[in-house]
């Protein structure tokens, strides 16, 4: 399950660079009010709620990890 989770994660992250990198590139050509619009309303809240979330699956991927080392700490006993 931590693996989903990690892997899930870093293809959200990869999603969230890419996503930076083709923004920057398509301003090069459309930078018009429109495009400025466009960001502010969903280039910009996406990029902190992304982190935020990111930062939750790795709190939850520590917490997994640590049931999973319990679990089988007192299978062991």
């Amino acid at each position: 399950m931590n693996m989903n989770l990690s892997g899930g994660a870093a293809k959200m992250a990869l999603a969230l660079k890419q996503l930076d990198i083709k923004w920057d590139a398509a301003t090069d050509t459309w930078n018009d009010a429109t495009a400025k619009a466009f960001h502010k309303e969903h280039i910009e809240p996406l990029m902190p709620e992304v982190k935020k979330t990111l930062e939750s699956i790795g709190r939850l991927a520590e917490v997994l990890a640590r049931a999973a080392r319990d679990i089988s700490e007192e299978t062991a006993q």
